[in-house]
C-alpha cells in the first residue's frame, strides 16, 4: 500500500472514530477543508515497538488501531521534547505525529488532529499547552493526570479534556498506550513544552 493510500485509509478511520464519540463530535466538528500534504515519512524507534505491541483495543476501536499501525512506517514521526527532558528510555519508546492540522499529513487551520504512542512503564511528566486538548484511548490504557483533578484510568474508547495551559501528566503501566487527540483553538501549531 502506498503511503498516501494507507493515510487516506487512516484518515477515514479517524472520522469515523470521530462520528463514533460522542465527547469527539460536542468538542469539534470534523474539518470539511483537508488538503493532502505529501509529507515525507520520517521514522523513529518507537515504530517497532508500535508494531510489535500496540495494546488491547476494543471491538469499536480495532479498525483505527489496525489503520494506525498500517500507517506507522509512512508517517512523518516527532519528539516535541529532548533527551535531557525527558530521557532516551522514554525518546526510544515514544513518538507522535500530526495526521492533519497546520503542518499535518492532511492540511486544515480549524482543528489539530494527532496520534501518540507510548510504551508501558514511562512516566510522561507535567507539561502543558496554549490549546485546549482531548484525548481518547484507541488502544492499551494509561493513568491521566489533570492538575486539581482526580486521576483517571483511561481504556480504549474513554476519553479526557485538558483546558488551555492547564498542566498535566500520564503515566503508562503495564501495557502501552496507542490514542488519537483533538486540538482547538489559538495555537494549533505549536508544541506543548514541560512545565515549571
Amino acid at each position: 500500500m502506498s503511503a498516501r493510500a494507507a493515510l487516506t485509509h487512516l484518515l477515514e478511520a479517524a472520522r469515523d472514530w470521530h462520528e463514533a464519540l460522542p465527547e469527539f463530535r460536542a468538542f469539534a466538528s470534523w474539518p470539511e477543508d483537508l488538503r493532502w500534504a505529501d509529507r515525507p515519512a520520517h521514522a523513529l524507534p518507537v515504530i517497532d515497538h508500535l508494531t510489535r505491541d500496540p495494546g488491547h483495543a476494543s471491538d469499536q476501536s480495532q479498525p483505527l488501531r489496525d489503520a494506525l499501525v498500517a500507517a506507522a512506517p509512512h508517517v512523518e514521526w516527532r519528539h516535541s521534547y529532548t533527551e535531557a527532558e525527558v530521557g532516551r528510555d522514554f525518546l526510544n519508546r515514544f513518538g507522535w505525529f500530526e495526521l492533519a492540522g497546520p503542518s499535518g499529513h492532511f492540511l486544515t487551520q480549524s482543528l489539530r488532529v494527532t496520534v501518540g504512542y507510548w510504551g508501558p512503564g514511562l512516566d510522561y511528566g507535567w507539561h502543558e499547552h496554549l490549546p485546549e486538548e482531548l484525548y481518547s484511548v484507541v488502544s492499551g490504557r494509561a493513568l491521566f493526570h489533570l492538575r486539581n483533578a482526580p486521576d483517571l484510568m483511561l481504556e480504549p474508547g474513554q476519553t479526557r479534556f485538558h483546558p488551555a495551559n492547564a498542566p498535566h501528566a500520564m503515566t503508562t503501566l503495564t501495557d502501552p498506550i496507542l490514542t488519537l487527540v483533538l486540538w482547538r483553538g489559538a495555537g494549533l501549531g505549536d508544541d506543548p513544552r514541560m512545565s515549571q
